[in-house]
């Protein structure tokens, strides 16, 4: 009886350790698959800022003009415009940075880490994003308060994936 109990009780741990293997190694495809699902060129589709009082604004236009690409060697870079910018209104109505990116899996982060932007208080600083799929062509990125860039406000910014990606 014991050697019974011995073999079911290994026999046991070997079916819990597969099923656990199992459901982690499902869950990390997903999250890869998450990853994986931003690598491409977005061109911007909308962004809503809220200020910390309410206020909802369109910073560059109802119709704003840009573009996202992520690499899958893990570099990103982001061009945003007022559709109607002249060459005088560029520090206005115009915003780039770029560098390389981490993507927190878990809690659906993506993080842009700056090695250069048209505003220099971005170089060298993290900009977490968290994302959300809308379909497998649109994504939607939420900034975090930002003091330097926005007094606190928070934007969301709707991207849909380029044709041909």
């Amino acid at each position: 009886m014991f050697v019974i109990f011995k073999c079911f009780h290994r026999f046991s741990i070997l079916v819990l350790f597969s099923a656990a293997s199992i459901g982690c190694m499902g869950s990390e495809e997903s999250l890869r698959a998450n990853q994986d699902q931003l690598v491409g060129a977005w061109t911007l589709v909308s962004w809503e800022s809220q200020a910390m009082d309410g206020t909802v604004t369109q910073p560059y236009g109802p119709n704003p003009m840009g573009q996202i690409v992520y690499s899958g060697s893990g570099r990103m870079s982001a061009q945003l415009m007022h559709p109607n910018t002249s060459l005088t209104e560029v520090t206005d109505r115009f915003f780039a940075y770029y560098g390389s990116y981490t993507v927190d899996e878990g809690s659906s982060v993506v993080i842009h880490h700056v090695e250069g932007a048209l505003l220099p208080t971005w170089v060298g600083t993290e900009r977490p994003r968290s994302f959300t799929f809308d379909g497998r062509d649109r994504v939607i990125l939420n900034t975090m308060p930002d003091a330097q860039r926005t007094n606190g406000a928070v934007s969301t910014l709707v991207w849909q994936r380029v044709s041909g990606n």
